[in-house]
């Protein structure tokens, strides 16, 4: 069973509100036309108005959205929470407070659920702190400053979302990469997502054909190459 991770690197407020080439692609990587899709709001506070925008968004493109909140009573239990997963085609994380996020779902034991999901074939993917919670590091600056975090692990290495877009993040993430060895690294722009099959990196999708993706390298010179695309 093919495990698929799709990260994407940061969107526009207009692309939160549409459809995009991205979202298609995330739709159409479940194999089904009407997908249920599980949107796990912890990163973003539960916020209400995300929620309804995400599933606005989604509902209108013929899937089914459910949602995963822990900030918003009634408090979910255990067996909602393995409902929810056991229904769920799509699992999709959005963007806001990495450290917290992962924090709330290793106190409600929500980290297996996800891996097992991933290993049972369900697409995960997310934006942002929901893209790189996946790998085992992630580029954040949700502790106040720009640093490496421990994400979940399921993809090797290390991600940098907004690399472009975000002031200080360039620097930042190269210097880490190579002050610490880590490969394989990997930096996106917004309106740029890649996908990952069984652990390996699959292909690139654009919403914006002017930014792009590439492969940090731990020796000068370190953007190694640009991604490339293979299909979408």
């Amino acid at each position: 069973m093919t495990k698929h991770i799709i990260v994407i690197g940061g969107e526009s407020t207009e692309d939160m509100q549409r459809m995009t080439c991205i979202d298609k692609h995330i739709v159409a990587s479940s194999g089904k036309t009407h997908p249920t899709v599980l949107y796990i709001s912890t990163a973003n506070g539960d916020d209400r108005i995300k929620i309804s925008d995400f599933t606005a968004k989604y509902e209108n493109a013929g899937c089914r959205v459910t949602t995963l909140a822990f900030f918003i009573s009634p408090f979910p239990n255990a067996n909602h929470v393995s409902s929810l997963f056991e229904q769920a085609d799509i699992i999709y994380v959005p963007g806001g407070n990495t450290r917290a996020m992962l924090a709330v779902w290793r106190e409600f034991a929500v980290v297996d659920p996800l891996k097992k999901a991933w290993e049972n074939g369900k697409v995960l993917c997310g934006v942002s702190a929901g893209a790189i919670c996946w790998f085992e590091h992630g580029h954040s600056d949700s502790g106040g400053a720009f640093a490496l975090v421990h994400g979940l692990g399921l993809l090797p290495g290390a991600l940098c979302p907004h690399f472009s877009s975000e002031a200080g993040r360039e620097t930042s993430f190269v210097e880490l990469v190579q002050r610490e060895g880590i490969q394989p690294a990997y930096a996106v722009d917004d309106g740029v997502a890649l996908h990952f099959k069984d652990g390996e990196y699959h292909e690139t999708i654009y919403n914006d054909a002017a930014n792009n993706a590439y492969k940090v390298s731990t020796r000068p010179p370190y953007l190694a190459q640009v991604l490339r695309t293979s299909g979408g």
